[in-house]
């Protein structure tokens, strides 16, 4: 028999693996849909009944836990890991995003700027956003690193200061999907073992994968 190891037949076809299910990463995106829920839906009775008890002054995605707690808060705290990965704010008004703390800006790893925050006293995204809704750019300039501000150029400003809100980044629709999350899960080990395995891709994924599996054969 020409055994192989789990790790290789659950990586996704693609990467020349067998797409079986990696059910802790699975269980961990069923957590963080949870989670999601906690936040998409705070006038629910279990995100009201959670805050009193966890968080009474703070919010869920921007406050330190301690590992003590129950074994269903424990599992919120497990998918919360996997959700700050790509939960992102998507500017409106700016009045409620910490310019430096937050993640906003659309760039995939943590969203937030990479220029040090120095002296800068503007904390918050609204005040590099004008009465008209859109960006100043002169004072974006003398905060932000060039490479920052490119990125904030591009976000959509809300001529009507509309208010911010919570988006999941690796949906198009901004919606979480249990999909996306077990992706997300398993991105970096499935790459970097693919990697491992001598494919010349950055993503792992290899042509000669598809061919294979698209073939009519048995």
């Amino acid at each position: 028999m020409a055994w192989k190891s789990w790790d290789k037949l659950r990586l996704p076809k693609p990467m020349g693996g067998m797409g079986f299910k990696d059910m802790r990463a699975y269980n961990q995106a069923l957590l963080a849909k949870q989670v999601w829920r906690l936040i998409d839906s705070l006038d629910s009775l279990c995100a009201r009944l959670m805050k009193a008890r966890y968080y009474p002054s703070g919010q869920l995605l921007d406050t330190s836990f301690s590992g003590n707690g129950s074994s269903v808060w424990k599992g919120i705290l497990h998918g919360l890991d996997l959700l700050k990965k790509g939960v992102i704010w998507r500017v409106g008004n700016g009045a409620d995003i910490r310019t430096w703390r937050d993640p906003w800006i659309p760039r995939p790893s943590t969203f937030r700027p990479i220029t040090p925050k120095g002296n800068c006293r503007l904390n918050r995204v609204a005040d590099f956003i004008d009465d008209n809704g859109a960006w100043r750019v002169d004072r974006l300039r003398e905060f932000f690193w060039p490479m920052d501000v490119d990125y904030i150029l591009k976000i959509r400003t809300s001529p009507r200061n509309r208010d911010d809100f919570v988006s999941w980044f690796p949906e198009k629709s901004g919606l979480f999907t249990v999909r996306s999350a077990y992706k997300l899960a398993t991105c970096d080990h499935n790459v970097a073992f693919a990697n491992g395995s001598s494919s010349t891709n950055p993503d792992g994924n290899r042509i000669v994968w598809n061919r294979i599996w698209e073939a009519n054969v048995p």
